[in-house]
């Protein structure tokens, strides 16, 4: 009777990869996740789509040369840009009941896609930050370091770390069969699920809590020079408490509750599975959907730190789209000297506060 039970329980589970074939718990009440997901999927493509292109088109074509930062941003921007060129697939595959009808190549491809932009796009916000504490706290000291060819090589070995540490992913994640139907999985079998486990854990301290507790410490240290030095009419000021509120929101709404709530579930479908604990366990991981929804909003959110971060970007925004409806102009006229005052920007408070007079 008992084994009939147990029978019954794994034909009625509505999403596969999440059950554990250890026994114990069905999950019930994840028909949300069909019209939770694609909503929020449909809503980050639309805006990501328009606010990364845009992005990539100022960055390409009116704000050349590059300032150091604005390579990071353009690499911020492209990460986001790639993410919301695959959310299509993901929106198909939830109006479709997760039956996943691209193969096996593209659903490996699409988490790989996912997790390349989440934790590049958190290392590309700690270049950005690493940068403006930098340019505020030891701007004399950092002379040589905030250089455009330095960012270009930082940006690569971001990339590379990134790839090479998301490489696992390729090899977790896959498609089964689940009552005639296709499910791509966004973690990896049972079988796999202890090592997928570790390897999640790994990933969530170096590529998550590390980076935070270094975003952190830059910001502490700003707000220190920024509150200790009382410069109110610095516009670094502005700029810097703009960057802190965007990046510690995306941190809280977005990366913080994921990874939590990522492994939690991990650790529910291997160890939290007796019928005491199935409750809980649907509880697990209705939160991790939704959690899973907010992980892809900072492909939407990050354009808005492009705009805030300096006026350079602004005033060539505004520059450019006034040149295109007067159908006139080219995009040459004052690009370096605007250029290079992003840099000056980033490191004139410190700079007056340290009574140095050059500029970067």
């Amino acid at each position: 009777m008992s084994t009939g039970l147990n029978l019954t329980s794994l034909l009625n589970v509505t999403d596969l990869h999440n059950h554990s074939s250890r026994g114990g718990c069905s999950l019930t009440k994840t028909g949300f996740q069909f019209y939770y997901l694609p909503t929020v999927y449909i809503m980050v493509f639309l805006t990501g789509l328009v606010g990364n292109s845009l992005a990539i088109w100022m960055f390409v074509c009116h704000m050349r040369p590059w300032s150091s930062i604005s390579v990071y941003m353009f690499n911020l921007a492209l990460a986001d840009f790639c993410y919301v060129l695959s959310l299509p697939f993901l929106i198909f595959y939830y109006f479709n009941k997760t039956d996943w009808i691209f193969g096996d190549v593209m659903c490996r491809l699409q988490r790989f896609i996912f997790h390349v932009n989440l934790y590049g796009s958190i290392l590309f916000l700690t270049c950005i930050s690493v940068h403006r504490y930098s340019g505020v706290v030891h701007p004399l000291k950092s002379l040589g370091r905030l250089k455009k060819k330095n960012a270009v090589i930082t940006s690569a070995l971001v990339w590379t770390v990134v790839v090479a540490g998301i490489s696992p992913i390729l090899y977790y994640s896959r498609t089964g069969l689940k009552r005639n139907a296709t499910t791509c999985y966004d973690t990896t079998t049972e079988d796999e699920l202890p090592g997928y486990f570790v390897y999640s854990m790994c990933m969530t301290v170096f590529g998550f809590c590390v980076p935070f507790i270094i975003i952190l410490s830059c910001y502490g240290m700003i707000a220190k020079a920024l509150v200790c030095n009382d410069m109110n009419n610095a516009p670094l000021r502005r700029k810097s408490i703009h960057l802190v509120i965007i990046v510690l929101a995306v941190f809280a709404l977005s990366y913080l509750p994921f990874h939590v709530m990522k492994n939690l579930n991990l650790r529910a479908r291997l160890y939290f599975q007796g019928p005491d604990m199935c409750d809980f366990n649907n509880r697990v991981y209705a939160t991790y959907q939704v959690t899973r929804g907010l992980a892809s909003l900072n492909s939407c959110v990050d354009p808005v730190l492009y705009f805030l971060a300096g006026d350079t970007f602004r005033r060539k925004l505004s520059r450019a789209t006034k040149k295109n409806s007067r159908k006139g102009g080219t995009d040459g006229g004052g690009g370096p000297p605007q250029s290079k005052s992003e840099e000056t920007a980033l490191n004139s408070l410190a700079e007056h506060v340290e009574n140095g007079d050059r500029r970067l």
